[in-house]
């Protein structure tokens, strides 16, 4: 059974746009790879994500379609104010087996609601924004499962942490717990109890990432993380800033050509929108005050509501609201299918009120006392959804300057004539 908290947050009122501001406490790590010449499997993935032919292993240029960004999820994290939020940010990553010349091209997917991501059978929605791409690279990978705010015994991570954000439930200052997936990641080893913040995310300087330490998590490969907490091992890693590119204003689609030394590098992609990131500041300020205010009741209405599901003896009633909230817990659910989820569930309410339950008039009054929770929880959850983007990848070798050719011409000449001289005078 799901928790109350997580019940609550599942049981919105618009069934539609509520299930995307969990991924506010979603959890992250620099993948899936978009290129990987070395040969190895620095993040110990699973093979199948190491044989997408999509990933390019050698020089050459290669396409992946992704989701996930936010339209100011890259302008939000250039300023210290707003101390960014990884998870309204895209994470991919690549390797270098040695120096390569590399191009990134980043083209948004227009007014599409919906995309299937490389290497996925699952269409996931996304915004349908036609959105400002931007993007940083770093040195370094975001350690497996990252989020901000890694509670279990890590305290590296929170001595590396510049601070959080002080206007919203995610601030240090401004604890909110929220219920989220029951495990976070099968690979964790753990489930997620902590409270949510955001912060160290940076989109021009270096910043720290790093995970609840547990004795029992592996990669997806199935190697042991281990509990090493120190900066530099696999539960705190410091990713190190290179360089970045923001698209100019109005703008779908960015291209930028870097040489770069061989090396693990993170990629990470975000939108430009400065007016939305102001807005979703006063949107999670408007939460946490609504919680404040109107939380407890929500809380009690959705306990009684639910009580009342499981106790009715009504299969059909209990069958649809479990649908419901798996759907509503699921992030590959469509919106087609959150949608069919939402009216099964209605007719079965209708049908119970017919009867002459209540369950009807609990679920209403349970909306009813979370109004101003749902109404911040839509608009959060507004502004969050994915994007779409394609991004494609060409890695070649460095050219060797022509200033060098020609030395070299002169320097072999050089030796012809050394050589010519030599047999001469022997």
């Amino acid at each position: 059974m799901l928790s109350q908290k997580k019940l609550i947050t599942l049981l919105l009122a618009s069934g539609t746009l509520a299930s995307i501001s969990n991924t506010a406490h979603a959890h992250w790590s620099s993948g899936p790879f978009l290129y990987n010449d070395t040969g190895t499997n620095p993040m110990h993935l699973a093979s199948s994500e190491l044989n997408n032919p999509n990933t390019g292993t050698s020089y050459g240029t290669y396409s992946q379609t992704r989701t996930g960004g936010t339209s100011y999820g890259w302008i939000q994290a250039t300023d210290p104010s707003l101390w960014g939020n990884s998870h309204d940010n895209d994470g991919l990553a690549f390797s270098l087996a040695q120096t390569s010349k590399v191009t990134f091209t980043i083209s948004t997917l227009g007014t599409a609601t919906q995309a299937v991501e490389t290497g996925s059978t699952s269409a996931a929605d996304i915004s349908g924004i036609d959105w400002t791409p931007s993007f940083s690279i770093y040195k370094g990978f975001a350690a497996q499962s990252s989020h901000e705010g890694a509670g279990a015994g890590n305290a590296v991570l929170a001595a590396n942490t510049p601070g959080f954000v002080q206007w919203g439930p995610y601030g240090s200052a401004q604890p909110y717990t929220a219920a989220t997936d029951a495990t976070y990641e099968a690979t964790t080893g753990n489930t997620y109890t902590g409270n949510g913040t955001w912060g160290n995310f940076r989109s021009t300087s270096d910043w720290v990432s790093g995970r609840d330490i547990s004795a029992t998590a592996t990669f997806k490969d199935g190697t042991p993380i281990g509990t090493d907490p120190s900066l530099g091992g696999n539960n705190t890693t410091l990713l190190e800033y290179v360089t970045h590119l923001q698209g100019e204003d109005g703008s779908h689609t960015i291209t930028g050509t870097f040489t770069l030394a061989a090396g693990d590098y993170s990629l990470w992609v975000g939108g430009t929108n400065a007016a939305d990131a102001l807005q979703q500041q006063a949107n999670y300020q408007g939460l946490f005050n609504a919680n404040a205010t109107d939380g407890a009741a929500y809380a009690q209405a959705g306990a009684t509501y639910q009580n009342y599901v499981d106790t009715s003896g009504n299969a059909a009633l209990i069958a649809a609201q479990d649908a419901y909230d798996a759907v509503m817990a699921s992030h590959s659910a469509t919106q087609a299918d959150r949608d069919a989820a939402l009216a099964t569930l209605t007719a079965e309410l209708d049908a119970d009120a017919a009867n002459g339950g209540d369950a009807l008039t609990l679920r209403t009054a349970m909306l009813d006392a979370g109004q101003n929770i749902i109404f911040y929880t839509d608009a959060i959850a507004h502004l969050r959804a994915k994007e779409g983007y394609t991004i494609q990848t060409t890695v070649s070798a460095v050219p060797v300057p022509g200033a060098v050719w020609l030395f070299g011409s002169a320097l072999m000449g050089l030796i012809g004539v050394g050589q010519r001289k030599a047999k001469t005078t022997g």
